[in-house]
């Protein structure tokens, strides 16, 4: 309806009500936008006792059509679901030279408020899986207890393929309590994930398996998982910024980096170092040959406090490097600080017996105290 129409076929009123009435409708409209996919329209409960993993499923169903205008918002208001198996998204190719797309973003209220149970899954299912595609994301919930990955981007993906994941963004999801990985990505690249919190899971915080390039990683936390805080494998021109990794094994494990920034970044209270650098044959299959080994990755601002928590002097508080079948290691840590847990004098360690490594420090601060 024209503007002049609408305007037409209102009564005539002056002062609040007409205000008012605006309001109201605006607020309606902000609040309920009539393209979001409530799935609660589909029979979803979110009491935290119903089952509601047919109806969350059939919401997704309406959003994956196998047309080139799929997509859209899958919201899951205020509540507490119960999922039993996982909940997948499976891209679609609009025509057969084109690569596949999502095209949906999944949302809640925000992790105190929308609070998705997979505790009665099995079998190492994973929460919400992704296959490969693109444009898509998830945003605003937390994830508790399921009995694989939290979140799994790349679901279906094989190293050395040419399927990818990519143009996602993951944004103020907690993920905590799942049997596998917090989060899992296998080939993914342009993705970004801020303001994550990844605990107490039964793999790593969050990891990294095949090989990405273009991720930009922003004020997320791994605290207090069985693995790693962070394993990362094959990853080029890509980012990490105001991270954190506590009360771990190791806070960062990382092999085969080209071109990696980690900026203010953190480590506490770790069993072992806080970032742990490692190069092996064993590491490089199905990798392109120029992505193999450690190269051009920086760390700016970052700092260390009492790693090494699984014993005094056991391992370096900071940095490990160890280069193993001649394959090189090469970093560069500016303004750095490290602060060792009491008892222990070890900041970093190299272990070039193997292979060639190469640092390059400038203004870094080890407090290596001992008492």
């Amino acid at each position: 309806m024209e503007r002049r129409q609408f305007l037409g076929s209102m009564p005539f009123a002056v002062g609040g009500a007409l205000a008012m009435s605006s309001t109201a409708s605006l607020a309606q409209t902000v609040q309920a936008p009539p393209m979001w996919t409530n799935v609660k329209a589909f029979g979803a409960i979110g009491d935290g006792i119903i089952d509601d993993t047919a109806a969350i499923k059939t919401a997704i169903g309406s959003l994956q059509q196998s047309n080139e205008y799929r997509g859209g918002v899958l919201y899951f208001p205020a509540g507490r679901y119960i999922c039993s198996s996982t909940l997948t998204f499976s891209g679609y190719s609009p025509s057969p030279t084109s690569s596949p797309v999502h095209n949906i973003i999944v949302r809640g209220d925000g992790p105190q408020c929308t609070f998705i149970d997979f505790s009665g899954t099995t079998g190492g299912a994973a929460a919400f899986a992704f296959s490969a595609g693109a444009q898509f994301g998830i945003e605003d919930l937390l994830i508790h207890k399921a009995s694989g990955h939290g979140v799994l981007i790349g679901s279906g993906n094989i190293l050395g393929s040419t399927d990818y994941s990519n143009y996602f963004n993951i944004r103020n999801v907690r993920v905590q309590q799942c049997g596998g990985n917090g989060f899992m990505f296998l080939n993914a690249f342009m993705g970004t994930v801020s303001d994550c919190w990844s605990t107490t899971n039964g793999g790593a915080g969050f990891l990294f398996a095949g090989f990405h390039t273009s991720m930009h990683v922003s004020r997320c936390y791994a605290s207090s998982n069985t693995g790693n805080g962070w394993s990362l494998n094959a990853m080029t021109y890509s980012s990490f910024t105001a991270c954190g990794s506590d009360r771990n094994i190791w806070g960062y494990a990382m092999t085969n980096m080209i071109g990696v920034a980690f900026n203010a970044c953190g480590t506490e209270l770790n069993q072992r170092e806080g970032w742990l650098l490692n190069t092996a044959n064993s590491t490089v299959g199905g990798l392109p040959l120029n992505f193999c080994d450690i190269h051009g990755v920086t760390f700016t601002s970052c700092s260390s406090y009492d790693n090494s928590q699984a014993g005094l002097n056991a391992y370096g508080s900071h940095i490990a490097a160890i280069a193993n079948d001649n394959r090189p290691i090469e970093f560069k840590i500016s303004a750095n600080t490290s602060f060792c847990r009491a008892g222990s004098t070890v900041s970093m360690v190299l272990n070039a017996s193997n292979g060639p490594i190469t640092v390059y420090d400038e203004i870094s601060y080890f407090n290596n105290r001992s008492g």
